[in-house]
């Protein structure tokens, strides 16, 4: 079932519309002069609209899990609680307890997922991740963590097709720093740039915006 469904009119375009002119701009610039390549980005983005956006989607998902599967909402909420003690062996197998009532929520299927990849177990978080985006094509969060995946193991592109993807769908600064991320990896340091100025911008004093800020510094001048 596809658990977004409900919030897709909810999608800020502003962040939108900032990632398709930073793309569109880029591509366009054959040969900056000096005076492009230390031009100002465009306005700053302000994604305080998706940060509601996410936690309603995020609150959306485990209600209706709660709803449709009571038995598999109380092993997510077990294994949420041993993911913030630490203990990720105790997550990942209440997970797979909670999937055996639900296994092809897209909820589960992504918070799987992204144990196996807190404990760098790329195989298993990549074939979840999957899953879930099979599951529910709407959902930003398992493309994400493709997205990252995808961006370890040098894939490049692959990378850039979810991170775009998951931009669409929300703008987040963890999206929005990996994708610079990838396009400095294509050696398309423009976009680079601008992706991580915004990232800097929003988040200057985190700990996103300074690992944006370190990467800013090894661009090519």
């Amino acid at each position: 079932m596809v658990f977004l469904k409900v919030t897709v009119e909810m999608v800020s375009m502003k962040y939108f519309i900032f990632l398709s002119l930073i793309l569109l701009l880029s591509s366009c610039v054959v040969n900056p002069t000096p005076d492009q390549r230390d031009s100002e980005p465009p306005p700053q983005v302000l994604i305080e609209e998706d940060v509601q956006l996410e936690k309603t989607i995020n609150d959306h998902a485990v209600q209706q899990l709660k709803n449709l599967h009571p038995e598999a909402f109380l092993f997510h909420e077990q294994a949420r609680a041993a993911e913030v003690k630490g203990d990720m062996n105790a997550a990942i197998e209440l997970y797979h307890k909670a999937m055996q009532q639900a296994p092809t929520n897209g909820l589960l299927l992504t918070s799987l997922g992204l144990a196996y990849l807190r404990i760098e177990d790329i195989i298993p978080a990549r074939r979840y991740l999957l899953k879930a985006v099979n599951a529910d094509p709407g959902y930003y969060k398992p493309k994400l963590g493709l997205g990252y995946i995808y961006l370890q193991t040098q894939q490049t592109q692959k990378a850039v097709t979810q991170l775009e993807d998951s931009l669409k769908q929300v703008a987040t600064l963890e999206g929005t720093f990996l994708l610079g991320k990838a396009k400095e990896a294509q050696a398309e340091f423009l976009q680079a740039r601008h992706l991580y100025q915004a990232v800097i911008r929003v988040d200057g004093n985190g700990r996103l915006g300074q690992a944006a800020a370190n990467r800013l510094r090894s661009l090519p001048k």
